[in-house]
């Protein structure tokens, strides 16, 4: 019989969670005991190997997993690192630890091994998970993790394969009422360094609603998305969004040009398609078109709407283009309306349950078409519990019952909502959101670089790229060789996708009147200007 997954809905438009919600127990096991032998995840390999998971395959290995967990001292509340690729086996690591109520903490794959450690230190992690090929990242500090698991053969490390398939009951679903802390991400540190953002086991329920409900997903439904399993798009596209609806979720492991996007969303029949703007560009310019009949929508989130993306997308795979709003501290809480008319800027309207306005200086909603600062109800199930700061939740983003995101916009007489740009100068670029702190830095450990400042510079592909304004200190000249050098110094530093892309050499930089240094006059200046090509690039 199939399993029918309750509206949390009320009459009035208020979105309830159940007072208790384990993902495991509630959603995973549910399936697997009504069909077994459902598809739950598909996983292709570097080799294009393609190995099929079943709902009844998946629940039994997160047991054993949960088992060894446990058996090792991992308790509820204690945080896991998952730094893993995309494949089925992140499934399993992460459903092992929601089973047991440990708080798993996915981290980007892209980081650096000082980027993992500042992860495990900040969220207090006892244990890892993480893919063979990445526990390098862990040499020199891994014994600061009192229980560590690897995708295979690795000194000082359990094995995960070996957990799977050794015949252990499975321990207890732990029971977690909607106020506990259930999951953790890392923002991309848009005012300093990255941080903890701690999300409710109601969170997790609403990642499974929204915005799939909204979306018609459902048994028969192939969801895909390329993100890194460390971005909270891949937990609510491929696991909590999938498997709530009884979809089936593709995950891919190796990179892919543009061509075998396409072909693997006619082979493998997916129907909802999650990727950034820049991904599409890519397809439409290089791939070639063929028919896909299978495919429902495609839904973005990264970028705001343009109406060219969308004409071309729909013309090039015959499915609308659908924009969702969203941050790592809430759940998605926009959608545009797929039948409607793309416009520029646009990133939708608020779904059913999502109380969001636009606030003006004053705190008071900004009439329509006025720019102000978008606003998420603070007592929204969706929204997070707060920072995890020295061992505990810190609730410190509410302004009279609202979550400030630090994104400014506007809402139109209908309520669609209108993308305006950020209020803490963060970069957005091809679906990631860069702080330009990181970036700056890692630049200034370079022994040319005095002083530096890193912005947002206008991208024709990748909506965005990062540019860094460098002051040299004496004894270095600019040009393209020093460039090369300071890029390639940046990618070994910090996460490889946050270097760069465009480097000016300067004598000054613009200054507040408090001395410190102006990122919103070199970005203005960069915008008013458009792509600037001056200096050398890469």
């Amino acid at each position: 019989m199939a399993m029918q997954t309750p509206s949390p809905l009320r009459p009035d438009g208020t979105l309830v969670p159940p007072e208790r919600f384990n993902f495991v127990s509630d959603v995973l096991q549910t399936r697997a005991q009504a069909t077994p032998d459902a598809v739950a995840v598909i996983g292709v390999g570097r080799s294009r190997e393609v190995d099929t998971w079943s709902y009844g395959r998946m629940a039994q290995a997160c047991g054993r997993v949960a088992a060894a967990l446990v058996e090792h001292g991992v308790k509820r509340g204690d945080r896991v690192l998952i730094f893993m690729t995309r494949t089925p086996l992140w499934h399993v690591a992460m459903a092992a630890c929601l089973h047991i109520g440990a708080i798993p903490v996915p981290c980007v794959t892209q980081v650096s091994a000082s980027e993992v450690r500042y992860r495990a230190q900040q969220s207090g992690a006892r244990a890892a998970i993480a893919s063979a090929e990445l526990t390098p990242r862990f040499e020199g500090w891994q014994a600061e993790l009192e229980v560590r698991i690897a995708t295979g053969a690795v000194p000082g490390w359990l094995d995960l394969r070996a957990l799977i398939e050794r015949p252990v009951a499975a321990p207890p679903v732990a029971s977690m009422p909607a106020e506990t802390p259930a999951l953790m991400y890392f923002t991309s540190g848009s005012s300093g360094l990255p941080k903890a953002v701690v999300h409710a086991a109601r969170g997790v329920y609403v990642r499974g609603w929204q915005p799939w409900h909204q979306l018609g997903a459902g048994p028969g439904d192939v969801i895909w998305t390329t993100s890194d399993t460390g971005w909270t798009r891949a937990g609510s596209c491929l696991m909590f969004g999938a498997w709530t609806h009884g979809a089936t979720a593709l995950i891919v492991e190796p990179q892919l040009d543009a061509d075998e996007r396409v072909e693997m969303l006619r082979r493998h029949r997916v129907t909802i398609f999650g990727a950034v703007a820049t991904e599409l560009r890519q397809i439409i310019a290089e791939a070639q078109p063929r028919p896909l009949p299978d495919l429902r929508w495609t839904l973005s989130a990264g970028e705001a709407m343009t109406a060219e993306l969308s004409q071309r997308w729909k013309a090039f795979s015959g499915t609308p283009l659908v924009v969702g709003y969203g941050q790592t501290e809430t759940p998605t809480s926009t959608l545009t309306d797929p039948e409607g008319e793309a416009v520029n800027g646009m990133i939708g309207r608020p779904m059913a349950g999502n109380p969001l306005t636009v606030l003006d200086a004053d705190g008071k909603a900004a009439a329509p078409g006025v720019v102000g600062e978008i606003a998420f109800a603070g007592d929204h199930p969706g929204l997070m519990l707060g920072y995890w700061q020295d061992g505990q939740v810190v609730r410190t983003f509410e302004r009279d019952g609202w979550h400030m995101t630090g994104d400014t916009g506007s809402l139109d007489a209908q309520g669609n909502l209108f993308f305006v740009g950020r209020s803490d100068d963060i970069i957005s670029s091809s679906g990631y959101r860069i702080g330009p702190t990181e970036v700056e830095n890692a630049l200034t450990r370079h022994p040319a670089v005095l002083e530096c400042a890193v912005t947002a510079s206008p991208d024709p592909m990748r909506g965005e790229v990062v540019k860094a304004f460098v002051i040299l200190r004496p004894g270095h000249a600019a040009g393209e060789r020093l460039t090369e050098e300071l890029q390639a110094f940046v990618r070994q530093e910090i996460a490889p996708y946050k270097y760069p892309r465009r480097i000016e050499y300067v004598a000054d930089l613009p200054r507040t009147s408090s001395g410190k240094i102006s990122r919103r006059l070199l970005r203005d200046a960069e915008f008013a200007r458009g792509a600037d090509r001056k200096g050398p690039q890469g």
